[in-house]
């Protein structure tokens, strides 16, 4: 019953178990156990297969929290980005409330980078994480499992935008660009482009505001966040993106996307079977209640 669980989350709704002879060979078990151990799966509603005779049983039906735990499988280990910006904590929050709803257990961390938390995943050090899609732009994944969101669910409409000094009447030339962040750096590209004159300094996507207010740059992009004091009272400006580069940037990059990792070939079913369907309600309820303070 356990292999059985597992295989039908690994292959997902329309995907083929293995033959009888492929779990004589791998386990030792014959038909007649394979049959029994299907209609206990059965009872439990966890499973439902139709057989294709020597070409094994097409799965019809799986319930996940009920396969996951006949499966005996471990809570999931999350790696995401960290809070901060409305939209991300939304993502969080139903990504939780999705993956308590069907009953599968994990314990999160916040890891800063959609590539290092890639790699986490890549290397089997991480389950499950939420990139941008520009991560996957720079690096195509390869033999990972992945659920697209949709445009907008990772940097919200408007959501990025250009701080500058208030009290800057010349047009920006040092324009800071964290590199490391591979969707803020082809952001940054998109809105000041090479052939624009500027010039780039390295400054990490959360130091991007200080930076601009103490002159170490003279613009940056910028993810909306809540913080102690309005950046207009502390002497900023912000603007919404302003080039047809920019906005094409902003939305090759904006999705979100669910990345699992190829060593746990289970979380196929997961991936298809979360209802995610707030997501987008969720996020503009957030937006729409952001009034850019840290909660007193």
């Amino acid at each position: 019953m356990r292999a059985l669980a597992r295989d039908a989350l690994a292959v997902g709704v329309k995907g083929t178990l293995p033959t009888n002879q492929q779990y004589l060979e791998q386990l030792g078990l014959g038909a007649a156990t394979i049959q029994r151990a299907l209609e206990e799966l059965r009872h439990r509603r966890a499973l439902r297969t139709r057989s294709r005779g020597h070409l094994g049983r097409v799965v019809m039906a799986v319930d996940l929290a009920a396969a996951w735990r006949t499966g005996g499988l471990p809570p999931l280990r999350l790696a995401l980005p960290p809070a901060g910006p409305v939209e991300t904590e939304a993502l969080h929050d139903v990504l939780a409330e999705a993956l308590a709803a069907v009953g599968i257990a994990h314990h999160s961390h916040t890891v800063r980078g959609g590539l290092r938390r890639l790699d986490l995943v890549s290397q089997g050090e991480a389950d499950l994480t939420v990139v941008p899609n520009g991560v996957l732009t720079a690096r195509p994944p390869s033999g990972l499992l992945v659920r697209r969101l949709g445009v907008g669910t990772y940097y919200g409409r408007d959501r990025v935008q250009v701080v500058t000094r208030r009290d800057d009447a010349a047009p920006p030339r040092r324009i800071a660009d964290d590199r490391d962040v591979v969707s803020h750096h082809r952001m940054t590209l998109g809105e000041f482009p090479g052939e624009g004159g500027y010039l780039y300094v390295q400054i990490p996507v959360p130091r991007i505001p200080a930076a601009v207010l103490q002159g170490e740059a003279d613009a940056g992009l910028w993810h909306l966040s809540p913080s102690v004091v309005p950046l207009a009272r502390a002497g900023l400006l912000l603007r919404p993106l302003q080039t047809a580069a920019g906005h094409a940037a902003w939305e090759a990059v904006s999705e979100a996307v669910l990345v699992a990792s190829p060593g746990r070939p289970e979380l196929r079913a997961v991936l298809g079977g979360l209802d995610l369907s707030p997501l987008a309600a969720r996020q503009a309820a957030a937006i729409r209640r952001d009034d850019g303070l840290l909660p007193a």
